[in-house]
């Protein structure tokens, strides 16, 4: 589609501590040390989202605020749509997160990047499955960092969850589905930020920091357009036991995508 077509990656000083890290097989990404990087949030997402969304031939995918890549390119490797779009708005993240498509293998499905502020997106076709990893606080809620990159990804500059629910709603085909992680204290905002653009929730996937914790920290919410027939389904998973080790099922959530497990890290 014209209007998803990557543009040039604006104009920015490179980092000095970027690494090139393996994300899945021969696809890499790029991130720094000092800045904000994938971790299990999204992972979670990516599992989520790929384990519950079915894509019929010839549908796209969309990731709100992508980042450096990593929910995109993970999605977008176990679920081969016919095209993923990422969008973000945080230069040093566009930039990273451009290198990275820009050295993907031949084999990779069509994948872009648009440079530009998700709430003032308004794309001709609609998206059978979108995904959306909210910064989690408000910028009144603590000290905000120096760093601009973990800044941006840390605290709502440019909206919150209801932003992305928004913006999903109005890019949704009428039978998709969008999958947003929040913390699982978040849930009654989540909830009524659905409601507000007119979404339901669909499935939720509650996890754990570690099976002897009391509560969920992280939850998945998959949201659609209309709402289910029954009672609301939950699925739970702890992503380290009381050895401090991945559980089987993260273990087994990791090897459905493809991640690295650990990853192979490459000084740039």
């Amino acid at each position: 589609m014209s209007e998803a077509s990557p543009p040039t990656a604006p104009e920015t000083d490179w980092p000095t501590d970027v690494t090139h890290d393996r994300l899945i097989g021969d696809v890499f990404i790029y991130q720094r040390r000092g800045g904000h990087r994938t971790g299990t949030d999204d992972v979670l997402t990516a599992y989520y989202a790929t384990a519950r969304a079915i894509l019929g031939q010839g549908d796209a995918y969309l990731d709100l605020g992508c980042g450096v890549g990593s929910v995109l390119l993970m999605t977008a490797h176990r679920l081969r749509p016919a095209e993923s779009v990422g969008v973000e708005a945080q230069a040093e993240s566009f930039a990273l997160a451009s290198r990275a498509l820009r050295e993907l293998p031949a084999s990779f499905s069509p994948t872009h990047l648009v440079h530009q502020d998700f709430r003032e997106l308004h794309f001709r076709r609609r998206f059978a499955l979108i995904t959306g990893s909210p910064p989690y606080f408000p910028t009144s809620a603590g000290v905000l960092p120096q760093d601009p990159q973990r800044l941006a990804c840390r605290f709502e500059l440019r909206g919150g969850v209801e932003a992305y629910c928004e913006t999903a709603a109005r890019h949704l085909v009428d039978d998709g589905r969008f999958f947003l992680v929040h913390q699982t204290a978040s849930s009654p905002r989540v909830r009524a930020a659905a409601r507000a653009a007119g979404l339901h929730v669909r499935s939720v996937l509650d996890a754990r920091m570690r099976e002897d914790r009391d509560a969920p920290f992280l939850s998945v919410f998959e949201l659609a357009h209309h709402a289910g027939a029954g009672p609301t389904l939950r699925e739970e998973l702890s992503i380290r036991g009381r050895d401090g080790e991945f559980t089987p099922r993260y273990r087994e959530a990791r090897r459905a995508l493809g991640v690295e497990s650990p990853p192979a890290v490459v000084a740039v």
